[in-house]
């Protein structure tokens, strides 16, 4: 909290001490005609589209989707609805050039271009993402955001550290309205498990100079894993307050909980004794009855803006995370099970207590200037974030109960007796970048955009008994594009984007390796059609990662005792591909989300790299508003469909290497809706229409199942 309470002073002094433009000078009055800046934050909640006019998550400046040199995707408020969308998983799998994969059933990963991402932003700060120690990070409800904006690439520009794979921006809603506005939402799924959402806003002074806004949402009940319930809780408020027309401020607080019982840590084992691979039932559960795997999540947040004449702004922002775990797991240990018994397997319980305790602040100054008879815009900031994870572990009696028959287990398994708890991992990461960046326009039709950013990073403590401290300092990431405007509507592009990833590792005479360099060189097509309505791109990409560690033979660390081999710096992966993408409205009744990825990745020796998420993806979504028809009614629908997906491991009787994975595979997705009246609206979700069966999860020689047709029924009630 010592963090949040500084950068809440610094934000207070920032929006109350800068000048409003010297809007209180006599010089003032005089200029009264020109028009003065308004500080706003945009929203897509006001649309009904599938686009929005511009976005700043690839280089902190305003720019639309065809001027920036980047693959960008943003789905919108209205996407979100139509999809009945409600988590960050659920967002990113409606997202080109995105693959999302369970881990387990706690924890998802998600990768784009061949690489996993590793980190998301909330409002443009940083929140880093661990695959092992979650608190919540992946199973974010999307309730309290306006959009998710994805630009696709290396990234280090705006997020510092990172895989050249992709940036994913939340941006939360805000007190917009000037009026009272309440939206009421409840429903139910397939498997009887509910949901509501309560959304209110409203001026708290008599010039709506002041607004709130309260967000709360509930959904649980069971899933179609048997055994096994989700319940997840969320309040989100928030005040936005004009405190003169060119000066805003907004804070507020978050809070969402996550309580899962009988949910797999793992998943179910991928083969019998004798080799073959096993087809389990898709509601199989390999956890244990008393398990259970809660997170909680509190974020504080302030933001100041202030707008500095007509063309330039001023603003601070300041996040505060606190994320705790706390779980009791079952993990089905082993990858095969004898076909005459249903044994072969060992029970491994674990107990843990998890703690991510994250600070943000940024501060940045961006606007316009006029040069050369052209006008170009620029940005300049600086980030800091500390991260601080714990993670203890408790010890059990070793006494355990044998395993059973998997054939017929049914999660009766008796508890352990808990000894007592160790600190395992104990780590703080911190981060602090200088970052700039400018679009100049050569000529109406040719523009530049370049930029650089000037990191620190640094991580100490101990994660099971060992040191984890190792840092980079003053790391320069480059980012440079090229855009020519063929027309109005046509513009092609090129890039160079840059980011960077530590690395622990060192070499024979005891010096860390150089961090990791992940470029990524993209050249593109942006389209803008039916007056800024319908987005489209399509791009080739390539991108590479060099100084990726490599053991140095037999070669140990000098003077290093006890014994530790030592690392080279050596070409990593390279992966190229490319991807094509249409979104918004095609005409004045359909809406479409659409695109095709294909990427192929190879690491040093030659081997494919990330098997375990598709190369090619295509995602399609489009509603129909059928008011002719029917007054009030949309329907829409849509296909997922990617490349098979796979992994080895080795059999543990037989000791042999198995390959095993899923075979290309499509979902399909129906919806509609039905306009009541003014006020009142009823829809319909059907996802994996067909009742597809397969798996999204591999590792360790298990695997696990993506979800089976499902069925919801949503009702809204606006007043």
């Amino acid at each position: 909290m010592k963090h949040l309470s500084q950068a809440i002073r610094l934000a207070l002094c920032s929006s109350l001490l800068l000048p409003a433009a010297h809007a209180q000078t006599s010089q003032s009055v005089t200029l009264e005609p020109i028009t003065v800046q308004t500080v706003s934050w945009p929203s897509s909640e006001g649309s009904t589209a599938y686009t929005t006019p511009a976005s700043t998550s690839a280089t902190g400046m305003a720019l639309s989707a065809k001027q920036t040199p980047q693959a960008v995707t943003v789905i919108t408020h209205q996407h979100m609805r139509d999809r009945d969308i409600s988590t960050l998983k659920e967002a990113l799998d409606s997202t080109v050039g995105v693959s999302t994969r369970n881990f387990d059933r706690g924890r998802v990963n998600y990768s784009a271009r061949g690489f996993g991402i590793d980190k998301y932003q909330v409002d443009g700060m940083n929140v880093s993402l661990n695959g092992t120690w979650v608190t919540g990070e992946t199973t974010i409800d999307t309730a309290l955001f306006d959009r998710v904006e994805v630009v696709r690439g290396a990234t280090g520009l705006m997020t510092g550290a990172g895989n050249p794979s992709a940036s994913v921006n939340l941006v939360r809603k805000h007190a917009d309205s000037d009026t009272r506005k309440t939206a009421l939402e409840g429903g139910i799924g397939r498997h009887g498990d509910l949901k509501a959402q309560i959304d209110h806003s409203q001026p708290i002074n008599a010039d709506a100079s002041v607004r709130g806004r309260v967000i709360a949402s509930y959904q649980g009940g069971d899933t179609f894993v048997e055994r096994e319930s989700n319940k997840q809780g969320t309040i989100y408020g928030v005040i936005d307050a004009d405190l003169t027309p060119t000066t805003r401020v907004s804070g507020g607080i978050s809070h969402q909980r996550n309580d899962q019982d009988s949910a797999m840590w793992g998943g179910l084992p991928a083969f019998f004794d004798d080799g073959s691979e096993t087809n389990w039932p898709t509601k199989k559960n390999a956890s244990a009855d008393w398990v259970y795997w809660n997170n909680r999540t509190t974020n504080y947040f302030l933001e100041g803006k202030q707008a500095l004449g007509q063309d330039w702004n001023v603003s601070l922002k300041a996040n505060y995370r606190d994320g705790k775990g706390d779980s009791k797991l079952f993990y089905f240990s082993g990858n095969s099970v004898n076909r005459a018994d249903g044994l072969g397997w060992s029970p491994s319980p674990g107990q843990f207590n998890v703690s991510s305790k994250q600070s943000n602040i940024q501060l940045q100054a961006d606007g316009k200037f006029r040069a050369w008879g052209q006008e170009h815009d620029v940005v300049a900031g600086v980030q800091h974030s500390r991260l601080r994870r714990q993670a203890d572990q408790w010890s059990f009696d070793q006494n355990l109960a044998p395993a059973s028959n998997f054939f017929t287990w049914n999660g009766s398994y008796p508890e352990p007796r808990w000894t007592g708890k160790d600190r395992k991992v104990d780590q703080t990461e911190s981060e602090t970048g200088l970052y700039a960046a400018t679009r100049v326009r050569i000529t109406d039709q040719l523009a530049i955009v370049g930029g650089a950013r000037l990191s620190s990073w640094k991580m100490s403590g101990t994660s099971y008994g060992s040191r984890t401290d190792y840092d980079a300092k003053n790391v320069l990431t480059p980012y440079a594009g090229i855009l020519y405007d063929i027309t109005p509507e046509h513009t092609l592009y090129a890039s160079y984007t840059d980011i960077f990833k530590v690395q622990s590792e060192r070499d024979i005479n005891n010096q860390q390796l150089d961090p990791i360099r992940g470029a990524n060189y993209e050249i593109g097509w942006k389209g803008s059609f039916l007056n800024d309505r319908l987005h489209t791109q399509a791009s080739v990409f390539q991108s590479r990662q060099d100084n990726l560690a490599q053991a140095d033979g037999g070669n140990k660390i000098r003077g290093v005792t006890p014994e530790t081999q030592a690392y080279y710096a050596a070409k990593g992966a390279k992966v190229h591909g490319f991807e094509i993408e249409a979104s918004g409205n095609v005409t004045d009744t359909v809406k479409l989300g659409a695109g095709y990825s294909q990427w192929q990745g190879k690491d040093a020796q030659g081997k494919a790299i990330n098997t375990t998420s598709p190369e090619k993806q295509l995602k399609l979504f489009a509603t129909y508003d059928a008011s002719a028809i029917t007054p009030g009614l949309t329907l829409g629908g849509g296909i997922h469909w990617q490349s098979r997906t796979y992994t080895s491991a080795q059999h543990a009787p037989t000791k042999r290497s198995i390959e095993y994975g899923q075979n290309s595979y499509a979902v399909a997705n129906v919806m509609a809706r039905y306009q009541i009246n003014d006020n009142f609206s009823a829809q319909l979700n059907v996802e994996n229409l067909f009742n597809k069966k397969y798996r999204n999860q591999f590792g360790f020689g298990q695997y696990g199942y993506g979800d089976p047709r499902y069925i919801s029924a949503t009702f809204r009630y606006e007043f």
